[in-house]
């Protein structure tokens, strides 16, 4: 007896599923016999309206009819979309300025329209938002422009250098946000800084480089410190470790040395200017060896013209 008020109940479950997805299927069929049935008229009442007494009438004039569909048909997003996109509001152009870095690609996918989108009922302000999420952009509007064109003014962000931290090299700004993770051919002669926080010192890293102009090519890298001071680094991988303080007079006096003794040429492994008016160079452990062996030499001579 169980068993049977059991199957009753799942007979009418199964019952009350089938008459839920009979409605829902009515419900859309009926909708999209509105739209296709009304859609070709509007079209040419709502043109006619339009040509007649203005944009603001053929609204009124839509209004209705898209009312006129909620209550038939429930469907309130499909039909307001068919009947204004039949009128002539249906997006036909997308126009993207300011555009150079970002993918245009990227930027129309956020826009989130589908063919039969309608300008009236784009939510333009969440496109922006959307847009706005790319790293690239710095700035972002979106407009409509009636009777089906969208308009997308954007303000990028320039690559300014590539930070290296924790083993990761990064695109960043002159503010030293992050604008990508991956690095393209076009980003290989952006100056390299290294180091925590020193993406966000960047633009001193450069002036700094630059205030050498005779040096500034031999440089590969600004390495931070402690967050306080700069190394340099040379694409030979000569070592600069400037003072905190007046960085620059200490750099323009590695150039002066450079200029006259070539310095930067010499088989070294560092430059340390950090203690006031000394500078110290480190040989690299081929030189330190020679540089050994030839004072022995020097000694053992002297020694045999004692005797």
């Amino acid at each position: 007896m169980r068993s049977l008020t059991g199957q009753g109940r799942a007979d009418r479950a199964a019952t009350s599923e089938g008459a839920a997805a009979t409605a829902s299927s009515f419900r859309r069929s009926r909708a999209g016999r509105l739209v296709r049935r009304v859609s070709g008229t509007v079209g040419r009442i709502a043109e006619s309206l339009d040509r007649r007494n203005g944009t603001v009438l053929a609204l009124a004039f839509l209004g209705g009819w898209i009312g006129y569909g909620m209550a038939l048909g429930g469907q309130y997003k499909l039909v307001a979309d068919e009947l204004t996109s039949a009128a002539g509001f249906g997006v036909q152009q997308i126009e993207i300025r300011g555009l150079a870095e970002s993918d245009s690609t990227e930027i129309v996918d956020r826009i989130d329209l589908t063919p039969t989108s309608s300008l009236l009922f784009m939510n333009a302000e969440k496109a922006r938002a959307r847009i706005a999420e790319i790293p690239w952009l710095a700035d972002v509007s979106v407009k409509k422009i009636y009777p089906n064109k969208v308009v997308v003014s954007l303000r990028e962000r320039r690559p300014y250098a590539l930070w290296q931290d924790d083993g990761r090299i990064r695109v960043v700004d002159k503010t030293g946000a992050v604008m990508a993770e991956t690095l393209e051919p076009r980003h290989a002669n952006l100056p390299l800084v290294v180091g925590i926080g020193a993406n966000l010192r960047a633009e001193e890293a450069t002036r700094l480089i630059e205030s050498a102009p005779s040096i500034r090519a031999k440089i590969r890298a600004a390495v931070l410190v402690a967050e306080r001071r700069w190394n340099l680094v040379t694409v030979d991988g000569v070592e600069i470790r400037l003072p905190e303080d007046a960085p620059a007079g200490a750099l323009a006096q590695v150039a002066r040395l450079d200029e006259t003794k070539k310095l930067l040429d010499r088989d070294i492994t560092a430059i340390d200017l950090r203690s006031p008016d000394r500078l110290y160079v480190k040989l690299s452990d081929a030189a330190a060896t020679a540089r050994r062996e030839a004072l022995k030499l020097r000694s053992a001579k002297k020694k045999g013209a004692a005797t």
